[in-house]
């Protein structure tokens, strides 16, 4: 049996631990946090989680996570349900104003999880500690790697920040967005093929929960809306929680306000789908909590002339990242190392062929869409800037063909529901099929009543708020 340090506890991490233990291998993974378990999902939403801001953020458990956990690991699922999370079937939640409502047989994979992100991590937690061939040290900082010299440097190990060092057959870096992989690459004379480019957003998040003789909300559209100054999204989670997140851009030093409760609250109040929420009757469980300086960054463990290190593998935001206000962080984190413990399991004692495989395979399956979040994000600049750009044109098809197009077609739903669940690429929306009824509607746009607006325009929000305009 190998032995497998994993440097990073969060849910890819723990993601890696659960694949591999269950092909045989031994697994001791290193969480810098110091991170006791708590007693139960209420108690992990306050986990001192300083390693990984991100947990009391907004999170989408898309369809590609659910299935996973159906098709590999149905006890998580079982527990993540027993605990409060709720499994949502897209397809029970169709409009009823498509042409055809009946069910299809691919319609089995079009679900989602309601769960916060510290839920979800207690959970795996939970389970990868029952497996006695895992272990999970908190505390445990990493210095860096012992590895041998060479044209390629082979790992053998870690190295601690007390100095001290342990031994591995096999090493995993999850240790997510702030990776210090480049800086112990640099120490080997290694350098790390690395991409980057800025989202150019802030995003801010708030947690609440609905009282309890108040039912949940539950849309058949997608709650989230981009007002050009503003966007947000309502995420429902577990235990009649939800939380609303709003990006504004990271230049526009005006709406960075919406940090202070008060005024972040006065925003949702101002925002139709966002509000009808709250007004039900939702208390906040949190302040509000910010991020900034988010990237778009793939790395690569595959030079120009192959493999640069054996015995070392990164997975997750470690390896590729991106714009966190897509939702899609958690889903492919498990994605990746669901795709990197099969690598491993059919070349285990190869870890150059592992390394191969799996940049295949991330290429295949990861990288579309990290490219789709720099296209998005890089329209969205350009707009922003008033810089002509085919971004105008594809945010009105998105706009006045897409979403209207889903309302409409089952078809277009469909495709559009797999597509967002990571079930099928962010290309498949232009299959000739689904392009001529969303250019179809787009077309006739001129046509339709003008929809209700999103909320007020930005002159009108800064004079709702008391804002003032800063430059």
């Amino acid at each position: 049996m190998g032995h497998v340090g994993i440097i990073g506890g969060g849910v890819t991490g723990l993601a890696a631990a659960l694949s591999l233990s269950k092909i045989g291998f031994q697994v001791t993974v290193f969480e810098s946090d110091s991170t006791p378990m708590p007693a139960s999902p209420e108690e992990a939403f306050n986990w001192n989680r300083r390693g990984a801001p991100q947990v009391r953020h907004s999170h989408a458990l898309l369809g590609r996570l659910h299935n996973l956990l159906r098709d590999f690991h149905p006890e998580v699922l079982k527990m993540l349900l027993d605990v409060g999370a709720t499994e949502i079937d897209l397809a029970q939640h169709m409009p009823d104003t498509l042409d055809d409502l009946s069910r299809h047989p691919e319609d089995r994979d079009l679900f989602m999880i309601a769960a916060r992100r510290t839920t979800f991590e207690w959970v795996l937690r939970q389970i990868v500690m029952s497996n006695a061939d895992v272990v999970i040290r908190t505390g445990e900082r990493i210095r860096g790697l012992v590895a041998t010299e060479g044209d390629i440097p082979e790992v053998q190990g870690l190295v601690f920040d007390d100095g001290g060092s342990e031994f591995f057959d096999l090493v995993i870096a999850a240790n997510g967005r702030r990776s210090q992989v480049p800086e112990w690459f640099k120490a080997l004379r290694i350098e790390l093929p690395e991409e980057v480019e800025d989202t150019g957003i802030v995003y801010y998040s708030r947690f609440f929960r609905i009282l309890e003789e108040q039912e949940l909300p539950v849309s058949d559209r997608l709650i989230a809306g981009d007002l050009g100054y503003l966007k947000y999204g309502v995420f429902w989670g577990d235990n009649r929680t939800f939380s609303i997140t709003l990006a504004t851009s990271d230049k526009d030093k005006t709406f960075w306000g919406v940090r202070d409760p008060e005024v972040f609250d006065r925003v949702i109040r101002e925002i139709p789908a966002a509000s009808e929420w709250v007004s039900l009757g939702a208390d906040p469980i949190t302040p509000v909590h910010s991020m900034a300086g988010l990237l778009n960054r793939r790395r690569s463990l595959i030079g120009e002339s192959g493999v640069v290190i054996k015995n070392f593998h990164m997975i997750g935001d470690a390896l590729v990242c991106t714009n966190p206000l897509y939702g899609r962080g958690c889903s492919t984190g498990f994605w990746q190392a669901h795709l990197l413990a099969k690598a491993i399991e059919h070349n285990r004692n190869d870890s150059i062929a592992q390394a191969e495989i799996f940049s295949q395979d991330i290429d295949e399956h990861i990288l579309p869409w990290y490219q789709a979040s720099v296209d998005s994000d890089r329209s969205n600049r350009e707009l922003e800037n008033g810089v002509p750009s085919e971004g105008a044109t594809r945010k009105s098809i998105l706009q006045n063909g897409l979403l209207p197009a889903t309302q409409t077609s089952a078809k277009v739903w469909r495709a559009f529901m797999r597509m967002m669940n990571l079930l099928a690429p962010p290309k498949s929306l232009n299959e000739p099929e689904i392009m001529a009824d969303v250019l179809e509607i787009w077309e006739k746009r001129g046509e339709r009543p003008a929809p209700p607006p999103l909320g007020p325009e930005r002159d009108e929000m800064i004079d709702l708020l008391g804002l003032k305009e800063i430059a």
